[in-house]
């Protein structure tokens, strides 16, 4: 049996094995679907009376939204002059915070300062004492001049 095959046969039984193949697989999807399709219907009919209850009160709950989108458009209208006026309140607060710290910081600086010159004049008062004082009554002498330096100078600042 000798048949000689020519390149358009050859073409058509390829185009007719991919037509097969391809309705195969069409078939296959069409089986997939139809099962996607099926389990949704079973959801669906599983679910039908809560899927019914929330049809029923879409309009109620579109009313309520629609409320409350109102009412907070009011609201923001009210609020927006407070708003404003908390904002410039709150600016002027913090640029009046501003100006107190840098006033406790140089206080602070000064006090530290204040301490510093205190603390060498008692630390110079002491070494004073222990070379030159002789008798109680030099001493006494000494802690008054101490005190007296201590209250003329604070009561210079």
């Amino acid at each position: 049996m000798n048949t000689s095959l020519t390149v358009q046969d050859l073409f058509t039984l390829i185009l007719f094995l991919l037509g097969i193949g391809a309705l195969i697989y069409l078939i296959l999807v069409l089986s997939k679907i139809n099962k996607l399709v099926g389990y949704v219907k079973d959801m669906a009919d599983a679910n039908s009376k809560e899927i019914d209850t929330t049809i029923k009160q879409l309009p109620e709950i579109s009313e309520n939204v629609n409320a409350i989108t109102k009412e907070t458009k009011e609201v923001i209208e009210t609020l927006r002059p407070d708003v404003s006026g908390v904002v410039h309140n709150v600016n002027s607060i913090t640029s009046k915070v501003e100006g107190i710290t840098s006033v406790v910081s140089e206080t602070t600086h000064k006090v530290g300062d204040t301490v510093d010159i205190v603390s060498d004049s008692i630390s110079e008062t002491a070494e004073s004492l222990q070379l030159n004082a002789r008798n109680i009554t030099e001493y006494i002498a000494i802690i008054k001049e101490v005190i007296e330096m201590v209250r003329s100078y604070l009561q210079k600042k």
